[in-house]
């Protein structure tokens, strides 16, 4: 079958670690238009700008994705709450399946770690509802089955 290479999942570089974006380097002692100094609002805003999570496996940490592929935290899987995400990597497809779920049938592929071949979720393949084909070609990542990478 020959070697496996893994993805790894990197955090997109941001004002808080020292870089505006534009590939210059964020003046520490610019002032805004008050009193406070520019650190006092970088703090400010780290409280409520998201933070970057890369999940892996719960098994061997391989990376399987990131929270900035989250499409919805609301949904339900075999082992607890699961996330809906855009994108997997470092992933298998399992047999393919018509799975019965409380919004319709859908045919549906087991994903497995690439790696330690561990059960990390599932992907939609075809739904039989019109209004629920948004889903086709999404994941379906059971919280219980990955870790926090970074």
């Amino acid at each position: 079958m020959g070697l496996r290479y893994s993805s790894y999942i990197e955090s997109p570089i941001s004002a808080e670690d020292g870089f505006d974006g534009t590939g210059g380097s964020v003046n520490l002692y610019h002032r805004s238009s008050n009193s406070y100094p520019y650190h006092y609002h970088m703090r400010h805003r780290e409280n409520t700008t998201p933070k970057f999570i890369t999940y892996g496996c719960r098994c061997c940490r391989t990376h399987l994705s990131s929270s900035s592929q989250i499409m919805s935290k609301d949904y339900r899987g075999k082992t607890g709450d699961a996330y809906l995400m855009s994108k997997l990597v470092n992933v298998i497809d399992g047999d393919i399946e018509t799975r019965p779920m409380i919004t319709g049938d859908y045919l549906v592929c087991d994903v497995l770690c690439h790696w330690c071949k561990s059960l990390v979720g599932w992907k939609y393949l075809e739904s039989e509802r019109k209004d629920q084909r948004y889903k086709e070609g999404k994941y379906i990542m059971e919280l219980q089955t990955v870790c926090r990478c970074g």
